[in-house]
Formats: structure tokens, sequence, C-alpha cells
């Protein structure tokens, strides 16, 4: 199972009906436009509004949590895809949720939003700030996005690698890196504007114009990531 399915369904369709699905990366937080906003341009400029986005990520979520709420949050709006994006609240140690049981709720995730008839997406995180987060947490971070790429490859399910994108550049361009970023867990109105480049390219639709104009600093992030993962 591919983003194809999306794409054909967004131009097929009379609407698709997308849910995001997370925690504070999700959660509309702060000003600006989100990351989940910037692909709703990018379908609507190029396809016109043929589809609904919905948000239910809630601040401090746990795949613990996605799973209790799913019923509520994802089944009753009966979506034709489903973007997952967690790991961060559930690698800190303080929560309870060790790697095995992470896995076990992913793949949980998986299958119910499949048992909808609906794709699921995974998205890892960008690539968070490991040191600010501490010397537990932060590797168990880094471990977590891996089972997020392990389950994905395992159940065949729709994989966007943000932090392998943006790990060279926290490790080698510190500067360019914390200017996208809030603190050590979240992004900034920017680091959105980037993420949803990336998105916006995965699901093969365009921004306007004008709005392009508007994302030159977003695209040129974009340009730098894609440097850093060709060398």
């Amino acid at each position: 199972m591919t983003l194809d399915t999306i794409r054909q369904h967004l131009q097929t369709e009379p609407r698709t009906r997308v849910v995001a699905f997370g925690s504070s990366n999700t959660d509309r937080r702060i000003h600006g436009l989100h990351w989940f906003d910037w692909l709703d341009l990018g379908i609507k400029h190029t396809h016109g509004r043929v589809h609904h986005f919905i948000n239910t990520g809630i601040g401090g979520d746990t795949t613990r949590g996605l799973l209790a709420r799913f019923d509520e949050d994802v089944a009753r709006y009966e979506p034709h895809a489903v973007f997952v994006t967690t790991g961060g609240n559930d690698s800190n140690p303080d929560v309870g949720i060790d790697a095995a049981t992470y896995r076990a709720n992913l793949l949980s995730l998986c299958e119910r939003i499949r048992a909808l008839a609906a794709v699921p997406i995974l998205q890892t995180y960008y690539a968070a700030d490991i040191e600010n987060l501490g010397p537990v947490q932060g590797p168990r971070f880094l471990e977590y996005m891996q089972i997020v790429r392990d389950v994905a490859a395992e159940t065949n399910t729709p994989l966007v690698d943000h932090h392998r994108r943006w790990e060279p550049l926290r490790l080698q361009h510190s500067e360019l890196y914390q200017a996208l970023m809030l603190d050590a867990l979240h992004v900034n109105a920017l680091g959105n504007m980037v993420i949803g480049m990336d998105l916006v390219r995965a699901f093969g639709v365009r921004l306007d114009a004008v709005t392009r104009a508007y994302c030159v600093q977003g695209r040129w992030y974009q340009t730098v990531l894609d440097l850093l993962e060709s060398m």
C-alpha cells in the first residue's frame, strides 16, 4: 500500500476525508499554518476542494491514549486516510511505555485504521534536540523513531520519514536547525512550513504561485535538506 491510493482517491472521488492523529506535533498549538494546513492548501490549489482535513491531535498524548480515543477521534469520521505521528511522549520514561509496548500499540493503530478501509500513514517526528531531551529520553526517542520505520516496513504502511530528512541538518548545521525549533521536541511556524513543503511534494500536489512566493524560506530549507540527503 502506498500514497498512490490516496492520490488516486483525491483525483477521482468527490470528497476525501483525512484525519491527523497524534500529540502536540499534530495539535494546533502555536500561531501560523500547521504542517497539516500546508498539505490542505496544496491539495486545494491542485485539485480544488475535494477533501476534508480533520485534526484530532491532543498535546501530551501517547499511543496508549490514541488507542483509547480511537473510536471518538478517528472512526466516527469514516476517514479514507489517517496520519499517525507518535513517539515523542511514548519515549519519555516517565509515561511507562517501553519499546515493545510502543511497537505493539503502533501495530494495533495500523490494524484498526485498516479495519475502517482507510490508509494509515505513519510519520516520524522531525529531528528532536536529542541533547536537550536528556540522557535517558534522547536515546529512547531515536529508538522509537526506528520502531516507526520498522512497523511501516513490516506492515507495508506508507511512511513519511521527516526524522531521516532532518537529522543531517541537526548534526551538521545546528544554527539552521535551531531556527526551525520552538523547543527540544516541537517545531515553530517555519518548521511546520518545512514539514508541509515535504508533504506537498510527497502527495504530488503544488501550491499556487502566490503561496509559493510566500514560502520562499521554507522552500529554501527544503532545498538544503535535499542537498544533505544526496550527500
